[in-house]
């Protein structure tokens, strides 16, 4: 049986993996909050229980078998999400927090019922596809970064990457200004130097760092 801990590992693997990312030890660090060598320890057992493995340039990927957890642990998140967000209210950046502590005690009888009640959502609040319900877990292949959007261009945002270091304070930031799925926003100017974007959202004006605009994903 998988800990709370190797859980969260898997996890940040499966969306960083999705999402066309290397996965190495470092930017799991900075994801977790943890120390380099607290990821290096946990790895190593990971490895040896059959969950990932590392190629000769330490790039981490899942298993089979870790892929299968993985999948099963993003279903109940993102579905536990819908729930807090559709039918509680509850706001989408809060509702990540708490779907992380409600996934791990919600037999699988109550998450199925769950699931049904609220139509087998193919989407969480933040627009990533929910493993199970979505007919593909890959992120549509016609989505950009919005970091990567050129001046002029009118896009429609699509989804919200959620492997971010600060995920909460990332989807808190996009929320409060407007910035979720199905938004559409004019990209006004590109500065120059890896400068912010400026962008139109209705009739408001605001600014991204490319930082943030790159976990943005959009649509032209």
């Amino acid at each position: 049986m998988t800990t709370p801990t190797i859980e969260s590992y898997l996890e940040i693997i499966f969306m960083m993996a999705v999402e066309g990312q290397a996965v190495i030890g470092a930017r799991l660090a900075e994801a977790l909050h943890v120390s380099r060598p607290t990821v290096t320890t946990t790895l190593q057992r990971m490895v040896c229980e059959g969950l990932v493995k590392l190629n000769a340039r330490k790039e981490i990927a899942m298993t089979p078998k870790g892929q299968a957890i993985a999948e099963r642990l993003q279903r109940r998140h993102r579905v536990v999400e819908r729930w807090l967000t559709d039918t509680l209210g509850l706001a989408w950046a809060q509702s990540d927090a708490e779907a992380h502590r409600l996934e791990h005690a919600m037999s699988e009888e109550v998450f199925e019922l769950l699931n049904k009640h609220l139509g087998y959502p193919t989407t969480c609040p933040h627009g990533n596809p929910i493993p199970g319900n979505a007919r593909s877990i890959a992120p549509d292949a016609k989505a950009l970064q919005l970091s990567a959007a050129a001046e002029g261009e009118r896009v429609t945002v699509a989804r919200i990457s959620e492997y971010a270091e600060n995920v909460g304070e990332l989807l808190a930031y996009l929320g409060a200004r407007g910035v979720v799925p199905g938004a559409t926003l004019t990209v006004v100017e590109v500065a120059p130097l890896n400068g912010p974007l400026t962008l139109k959202l209705n009739t408001k004006t605001l600014s991204l760092s490319r930082e943030v605009a790159k976990f943005v994903w959009v649509k032209r």
